[in-house]
């Protein structure tokens, strides 16, 4: 997962990983960007747009059954 916020998008470290993780073949299929508020996130990278994207910015519930759904799982009430 990345988490996308104005600050994780202008973070050198943050965009060291994610290029890291698009390299490696055991990544393939495994990044989740996270959208947790507002931001240009296509400035940490152009291929970010190509994945599914999990909005958390206006429900958290909703951005949990999301990310769930991604993963195969249900959310326990």
């Amino acid at each position: 997962m990345v988490l996308l916020t104005p600050h994780s998008v202008e973070s050198m470290w943050v965009k060291r990983e994610l290029n890291y993780a698009l390299i490696e073949k055991r990544y393939q299929y495994r990044i989740i960007p996270i959208l947790m508020r507002d931001c240009e996130y296509r400035k940490l990278s152009w291929t970010l747009p190509q994945f599914q994207l999990i909005d958390f910015r206006k429900d958290f519930t909703r951005g949990c059954e999301e990310l769930l759904r991604v993963w195969k799982k249900r959310l326990r009430t």
